[in-house]
């Protein structure tokens, strides 16, 4: 499943899109030397992501650079397994990486032959608050159901998951609803879910609305162009049963910066091609 802390965008988004409703044109995203993009994804809550690979890279992981109002949210690498590696938050300076697979990691090729998959795994965090190791645990599990958006056919699933300090064991926060996968791509976008800290819940939808592949107008556009507005509808709705499709006209809003920032190896592993660029 996606880990990346969702709940963070959203909060970030809508108080971007009441302080600055005004667009501006971008450049679109450069990739490193040796790399090669091949999706780019708009999504709601005024955010987009762009997906490449690295020929230098043996194990032929995925980057994600996303974007959201302010501009480059994050950069994160995930294995062909879609086991989270590595992630740099570019508001605050964190970073999240893997620091040990754990007892179970993450695996969509399970998924996939048997329905279901559990994980277990440990990050660690660094940033301005220390140093501190998280505990990722979970379970998704395929619903059965194809969900077509922007004529893309998608898989849907179900998750829960839980974020505890590895130290004392207490629980950071938890996460359940449904996310989206894309087979051919070994992919997992966010979808409808609620996340839950102490007393606090928080309800979500991340879910993709258009993909854009190379040559397609919107390929490499850094700018996001869904429910960036806080009065804003957006056509697309999570279908209730069977396949679906959305169409939604785009809205803009919002100045992104050009970001040239350091591309994020998977850990253990060193590119041979510069790391200058960049979820």
């Amino acid at each position: 499943m996606k880990l990346w802390k969702a709940h963070r965008i959203a909060g970030l988004a809508v108080a971007l899109a009441a302080a600055a409703p005004a667009a501006h044109a971008q450049s679109g995203v450069q990739v490193p030397e040796g790399c090669e993009g091949f999706l780019t994804v708009q999504m709601k809550g005024c955010g987009v992501s762009h997906y490449w690979r690295c020929e230098a890279d043996p194990d032929q992981n995925t980057w994600e650079a996303h974007y959201t109002f302010d501009g480059l949210f994050s950069v994160s690498v995930y294995s062909p397994e879609f086991q989270w590696l590595d992630s740099r938050y570019f508001q605050d300076g964190r970073r999240e990486f893997l620091v040990e697979d754990g007892p179970d990691p993450a695996s969509l090729s399970n998924l996939m032959d048997t329905g279901t998959d559990s994980y277990a795994f440990v990050m660690r965090e660094t940033g301005p608050d220390g140093v501190r190791d998280i505990v990722h645990q979970g379970t998704d599990s395929l619903t059965g159901r194809e969900v077509v958006i922007d004529g893309v056919t998608l898989l849907e699933t179900e998750f829960t998951a839980t974020a505890l300090d590895a130290l004392s064991g207490e629980e950071e926060y938890a996460v359940f609803g449904n996310q989206y996968v894309l087979p051919e791509e070994r992919l997992f976008f966010l979808g409808p879910d609620t996340f839950v800290q102490g007393m606090e819940e928080q309800e979500n939808d991340f879910s993709p609305v258009r993909f854009i592949r190379p040559g397609e107008p919107g390929f490499e556009d850094m700018m996001p162009r869904f429910e960036c507005e806080a009065t804003e509808e957006i056509l697309f709705r999570p279908p209730t049963e069977g396949a679906s499709t959305q169409t939604a006209a785009p809205r803009t809003a919002g100045a992104l910066q050009n970001s040239t920032d350091t591309l994020l190896p998977a850990p253990g592993r060193k590119l041979s091609q510069p790391q200058r660029v960049r979820e």
